[in-house]
């Protein structure tokens, strides 16, 4: 994205950037509610304009009046507006100018780039007839649109086109090799992974916002990158909490669903943990969604700077000698084991995020499983390592009966999903097919990613015959 011209979107709380930058692309991209200071990173999406792809980048409301995190959201859009070839400067046509606006375009004409002024919620003609009052900020009459009914988002683009030079501008985006979704409960350190990403491989550490204020992240936001010549995107999602506090907050709602579309999108997911608190209820929750979209996972544990220095603490004060680091993680995976054994398949990395420590060995962590969900096996290979398995224990009935498995093929990647052909699928209880998925894991190269297991009923029609008396499979 850092070779795209960049198109910023400023302006007062609540005047509908967001709205605006979700009609221009035609997508949910920023949420939208009716209360000051949602957006407060900078929220970017591609748009085409003329066969030429720029960024649209949406900032949160300037002079939004918040005492621990008006500074931080101040330097988030004087950061969008430096990067940009133009500023959307959007105002409140049904508001009229206020004090806010001319403090904001007083800042415009300091930076003196290109600026287009947008009035906005000017539904129709009547509407227009409030556009000459903002004249007075000096870039002419502004443009009127409605981000809600679409009016004049034509002439928007139309402008852009007119403002930005294009000639340079990528006509195509090549898709990513992987998303790579963050998630974790609030500040966990997910933001600050992001900006340590950021700068590790884009030289910028100041993508996100990161505060000890938690819930600062509220929409979910992509960075994309390149990594050994391969383009691709982490996901910042906003934190994850109990779901009784997300009944009466409709911005905790829309966040959480947020992060759970991230995930579903994701080729790898990466869980922050906050190594100094116990293992928590949002974070089992979590790691079960995540497993039930058979997605790889990474539980990264975060701040073991401070987990290490605590443990020294301890062993001061109960007079133990020195501190293994090797031991104590072995200790927290213990620990994980037990808290979260659901997927004991997935690594566990540790890392101190504020010092942009190991984030490059979770990203190779990351491509490693991505590489291992993409793999297709042969259905030879399958069968020997399925012969193997039944070899060592056969599924058993309570009645007694014979439980018989004829044949098995994996039909996709991402994840592997491995399709099991057997007399009758109720004689392969869950307790077994959990036997087979970890059998599976260590035979085959699928040691750190879910498999999808898919048992079916054999039909008559099908003429495999039971791996006892099959010859010996043969390569595809």
């Amino acid at each position: 994205m850092s070779s795209l011209p960049v198109v910023a979107i400023v302006g007062r709380p609540n005047v509908g950037k967001s709205s605006l930058s979700n009609a221009l692309s035609g997508r949910l991209i920023s949420i939208v509610q009716d209360m000051p200071g949602v957006t407060r990173d900078r929220v970017s999406t591609p748009l085409m304009i003329n066969d030429h792809f720029v960024e649209i980048v949406d900032t949160g409301g300037y002079g939004f009046d918040d005492p621990d995190l008006s500074v931080e959201i101040k330097r988030q859009i004087e950061l969008a507006i430096e990067s940009s070839s133009l500023v959307l400067f959007v105002l409140d046509c049904q508001a009229g100018l206020t004090g806010g606006d001319e403090e904001l375009a007083a800042m415009l004409r300091r930076w003196g780039g290109k600026t287009v002024v947008l009035a906005n919620k000017a539904d129709g003609a009547k509407g227009d007839t409030a556009l000459g009052e903002f004249s007075r900020l000096g870039w002419g009459t502004p443009i009127g649109v409605s981000a809600m009914n679409g009016r004049n988002l034509d002439l928007v683009k139309q402008a852009i086109a007119e403002k930005v030079d294009l000639s340079n501008a990528p006509t195509e985006i090549p898709a990513p090799q992987m998303l790579v979704a963050i998630v974790g409960k609030r500040n966990a350190g997910k933001s600050t992974l992001v900006n340590a990403i950021a700068e590790v491989y884009e030289g910028t550490g100041e993508r996100v916002i990161v505060s000890e204020i938690p819930g600062t992240t509220r929409d979910s936001v992509d960075v994309r990158f390149e990594k050994d010549g391969h383009a691709l995107v982490v996901i910042d999602t906003a934190g994850v909490r109990k779901k009784r506090h997300m009944a009466t907050n409709d911005i905790e709602f829309y966040s959480f669903h947020r992060a759970q579309r991230s995930i579903r999108r994701s080729g790898v997911v990466l869980m922050l943990i906050d190594g100094t608190e116990p293992v928590s209820e949002p974070d089992k929750k979590l790691a079960q969604y995540i497993q039930e979209q058979f997605k790889p996972l990474i539980l990264v544990i975060n701040k073991w700077d401070l987990v290490r220095e605590s443990a020294r603490e301890q062993r001061k004060e109960y007079q133990k000698t020195g501190i293994d680091d090797v031991g104590l993680m072995a200790e927290y995976r213990k620990y994980l084991a037990e808290a979260l054994g659901y997927v004991d398949y997935a690594p566990v990395a540790f890392i101190t995020a504020s010092e942009k420590k190991n984030v490059q060995t979770v990203l190779d962590m990351a491509q490693t499983q991505f590489k291992q969900a993409g793999t297709r096996l042969t259905t030879g290979q399958l069968n020997r390592a399925l012969r193997t398995i039944l070899q060592e224990r056969l599924p058993s009935t309570p009645t007694g009966r014979k439980a018989r498995v004829y044949y098995a093929t994996q039909t996709d990647v991402h994840p592997p999903t491995i399709v099991l052909f057997v007399n009758n699928p109720a004689f392969l209880n869950e307790a077994y097919q959990r036997f087979l998925l970890h059998r599976m894991r260590e035979i085959l190269p699928f040691s750190q990613v879910p498999i999808q297991l898919i048992v079916r009923q054999r039909q008559q029609r099908d003429t495999y015959v039971t791996l006892d008396e099959a010859p010996e499979p043969t390569e595809e």
